[in-house]
């Protein structure tokens, strides 16, 4: 596939005051957000980041069916290894995505990650598995960087929380589908590897998709003729004026307290949602004893509850910020809500003993574990929007610098859960106690230090 140009890199001009949320009477533009054409670039993002969770939490599912209950150690590199090749792509993915697009980036993503899982059946030593993870997670690692471009070419700034919260709900119903279909498929076939062949295929579909529908930008939709004149005054009305400009202010981005708070908070929260994907489906078989069946309904239960919550947040979010309530004061509120509440869930979850799945302390954890995960989803409107507000010329960098050091979680979660349950199933209690103080400390830096105006110019 020939890559296009370089194109020049157009960093906006925006004032450093925080926005005010223009509503349509005060911008002059009308354009309904459902049934539009840039709702249609979030409706293939969704796809996309569906797909990509298929592939990414495959090997959840498959892992139990692939090592033996005893090989904690062989879980834990297999687990973490995607995230060595997730955490090292960010940055160039990111450089990459600024200078030729996202469009072209997400589509070379989404074939690599097609191949490198249709590889890993036809050699399943585990030098072979590694690596293909490993590859898998550097196809990956381009994935959000890609989409951030995207976004912010597609979505005026006063849509984002809700632009965020539909794409990011791809994640999740990822997720399901594959802790729930992953052990019914493995059932009927007979075959763990029928895993890998159909999330594999799958990806080579969204290749396909993304190649011939989505569209770089709004203005090259319009100059096609597939895009109408109001909807591309509506986009262009919620951005700022583009001029030209030669360097990307790396060191601004080290030096700025603000974003550093975006980074720890990122770093703070994927280490629980990350060490809940890689071992959800081992903690409810090894600690309560569940079926395969009752596995796949157990592990699905808390993923299920995130794009709701989502959803409803990031909406709450934006008719926050139509009634006048600061952008910061909205970011922070969202943040806290999503990492406070859910550190005080992960902290009961630590009480629970050992029993089987019939038990009182079985259906508390289920309870307690669906609640805290699905409350992560408020942090949409939260940090997760707040890159899009520090430095929209430069979303694509400052997003992929934060996942790179939010990704080294994957590796680092895993490998210390795997040695901290090695020992007994009886130590849950620490592993769900420093998911706790990590959302604790998260919370606490970003809303200390986060700020919601533009910061890189």
């Amino acid at each position: 596939m020939k890559i296009s140009e370089p194109m020049e890199h157009h960093p906006l001009v925006v004032p450093s005051l925080e926005p005010k949320y223009p509503s349509r009477t005060t911008t002059g533009e009308k354009s309904p957000f459902v049934g539009s054409s840039r709702f249609a670039v979030l409706l293939v993002l969704f796809f996309c980041n569906t797909i990509v969770y298929l592939v990414r939490i495959n090997m959840s599912v498959a892992i139990v069916y692939m090592y033996r209950d005893d090989q904690e150690f062989e879980k834990s590199v297999v687990l973490s290894s995607f995230y060595w090749g997730y955490a090292s792509s960010q940055i160039l993915a990111g450089y990459l995505a600024a200078r030729y697009g996202g469009r072209i980036i997400l589509v070379c993503s989404m074939l690599g990650c097609g191949i490198c899982t249709c590889m890993i059946p036809l050699n399943t030593s585990m030098r072979m598995v590694v690596a293909m993870r490993a590859l898998i997670g550097v196809c990956q690692g381009a994935n959000y960087p890609s989409q951030m471009i995207l976004l912010s070419k597609w979505i005026p700034w006063f849509e984002r929380s809700r632009a965020l919260s539909i794409i990011s709900a791809g994640e999740s119903l990822g997720t399901i589908v594959a802790l729930f279909g992953g052990p019914y498929l493995v059932s009927s076939t007979q075959s763990w590897e029928s895993i890998f062949w159909l999330t594999g295929l799958t990806s080579i579909v969204a290749f396909a998709v993304v190649f011939l529908v989505l569209f770089e930008g709004p203005e090259e939709m319009h100059r096609s003729g597939l895009l109408s004149s109001r909807e591309i005054q509506f986009i262009q009305s919620g951005r700022s004026i583009i001029v030209r400009s030669k360097s990307v202010p790396w060191g601004q981005f080290f030096r700025s307290v603000p974003y550093l708070s975006c980074i720890c908070i990122h770093f703070c929260s994927d280490w629980g949602y990350l060490l809940i994907l890689c071992y959800l489906p081992s903690y409810w078989r090894n600690v309560y004893q569940v079926s395969d069946s009752q596995m796949a309904f157990f592990s699905v239960l808390p993923c299920i509850g995130i794009p709701i919550v989502s959803i409803l947040g990031a909406t709450f979010a934006d008719w926050l910020l139509s009634r006048k309530v600061s952008l910061l004061a909205v970011r922070k509120g969202m943040s806290a809500l999503g990492l406070w509440a859910p550190a005080i869930c992960f902290h009961l979850l630590s009480y629970c003993k050992p029993c089987k799945a019939s038990c009182p302390a079985f259906w508390f954890a289920l309870g307690v574990m669906v609640l805290g995960v699905s409350l992560r989803g408020f942090q949409t409107g939260g940090w997760a929007s707040n890159y899009l507000d520090i430095g929209p010329s430069y979303v694509s960098h400052l997003f992929s610098i934060a996942n790179s050091i939010g990704a080294t979680s994957g590796i680092l979660a895993p490998l210390v859960t795997g040695a901290i349950i090695s020992d007994s199933i009886m130590n849950w209690g620490y592993v769900f106690n420093t998911v706790a103080v990590m959302y604790l400390v998260g919370g606490v830096v970003f809303v200390s230090c986060a700020k919601a105006h533009v910061l890189f110019h």
